[in-house]
């Protein structure tokens, strides 16, 4: 058996940054299945429309391996602007890697968002502080096993019907419902954005409803991503006049119960920390706290963003 020179050994060894294409999806997903929780939004967009290559566009899913003796061992992505890192929990030089890999792409204009578990995130904050750090929301995070679900009673409010998947001929219902603009939920500047999105949301994900007594959505809840055995909900929202009768918490078991049923093994979301009404629903359905969903603004210039925490 040969045995390399000690230069040649170091050469192979050496930690390396590359872009990943379409011909590494298939190891970059199983990597990312090694904590399929925290990595469902990647896992969905990879699903749903792929890696991009080299691409520095704000549009199109793109990733950034880090390599060590030619195995993946940690990995940048990103999908309209948002993206999230994974790797081993303490492995110092991958952390190092990624860094630049995050600063790359945030200084090149095609991150302006990481988002991604607190478990991820907070070690690598401290590393790319020239990325313009803005002010970061720290989400409470909660997760649901099949066994852990605690239905409502499914029988009609009066006045409204009971929730419901929906389809292409509720699209401008729909419209109607998200444009009225709710708190934490995207704010979309046109009916004919709110139409793509939505048609993206049918198309590839799951949606719930419940009507009122003039066909109008009353309350709503979504997937904003299925991959890899999870779900990840948002776009909880119920009307103004309506709240406090229960809907969204029937709207979300709703959608949890269809969920399990096809086959998803853990529904995973998270919300900003003041928000109660939030943490009621999800209190009686049987979420469980799994630590904290991070939100971190880049590109601020410099002066206007917030210093990255000093590392632990």
């Amino acid at each position: 058996m040969s045995v390399l020179p000690p230069a040649r050994l170091a050469e192979k060894l050496a930690m390396k940054i590359l872009p990943l294409a379409a011909d590494n999806r298939p190891a970059l997903e199983a990597f990312l299945m090694g904590a399929p929780v925290y990595n469902v939004f990647h896992l969905s967009a990879l699903a749903e429309y792929g890696p991009a290559g080299n691409t520095n566009a704000y549009s199109g899913v793109w990733a950034t391996g880090a390599f060590r003796g030619g195995e993946l061992v940690g990995a940048v992505l990103g999908f309209r602007g948002i993206g999230g890192t994974y790797c081993a929990p303490g492995d110092e030089e991958v952390l190092q890697a990624l860094s630049r890999a995050v600063l790359d792409r945030c200084l090149s204009g095609a991150l302006s968002l990481l988002s991604g578990h607190a478990s991820q995130l907070d070690p690598l904050l401290p590393m790319i502080g020239e990325a313009g750090i803005g002010r970061i929301d720290r989400c409470h995070f909660r997760t649901l096993s099949p066994h852990e679900l605690v239905l409502p009673a499914m029988t009609p409010v009066e006045g409204f019907t009971l929730p419901r998947l929906a389809g292409p001929g509720d699209m401008e219902r729909l419209i109607d419902f998200y444009e009225v603009g709710f708190y934490s939920l995207a704010h979309l500047p046109s009916r004919a954005a709110w139409r793509s999105r939505l048609s993206e949301q049918l198309a590839f994900r799951t949606l719930f409803l419940i009507d009122d007594r003039q066909g109008r959505v009353a309350s709503a809840a979504l997937t904003s991503a299925e991959a890899g055995g999870v779900a990840m909900i948002g776009g909880v929202a119920t009307r103004q006049e309506y709240r406090g009768l229960g809907l969204s918490t029937m709207c979300v078991g709703a959608l949890c119960r269809y969920l399990f049923d096809t086959g998803i093994t853990c529904v995973a979301l998270f919300y900003v920390k003041d928000n109660h009404p939030a943490a009621h629903v999800y209190d009686r359905l049987g979420f469980r706290y799994d630590g904290e969903w991070l939100l971190v603004p880049l590109g601020y210039p410099p002066g206007m963003g917030f210093a990255a925490p000093d590392a632990e």
